[in-house]
């Protein structure tokens, strides 16, 4: 099949991230204050920087794991474990 392997980096994505940087330490263009000040000059600009940021986060994070938990309560200890909180309200 055609395409990128899985977990593979798309070069596009790759190259623009390569250019931001660049450009971020470029002192013609203002570098990071250059930057952060055309984010906050204005809502659409501010939306367009989260936009980029959303699409150059992870997309697919997942948590795997199993929890196995098993407590027995008997009566005798829930009766003992209710009289040592009426006694400690007192």
């Amino acid at each position: 099949m055609g395409g990128r392997k899985k977990g593979s980096k798309n070069k596009f994505t790759n190259d623009i991230k390569g250019m931001v940087i660049n450009a971020l330490n470029d002192k013609r263009v203002g570098g990071e204050e250059g930057f952060i000040q055309w984010i906050v000059a204005n809502k659409r600009n501010k939306e367009m920087f989260y936009s980029w940021l959303m699409k150059m986060l992870p997309s697919n994070v997942g948590i795997e794991g199993n929890i196995k938990h098993e407590h027995r309560l008997s009566m005798n200890d829930l009766k003992k474990s209710m009289e040592e909180c009426k006694e400690g309200e007192k």
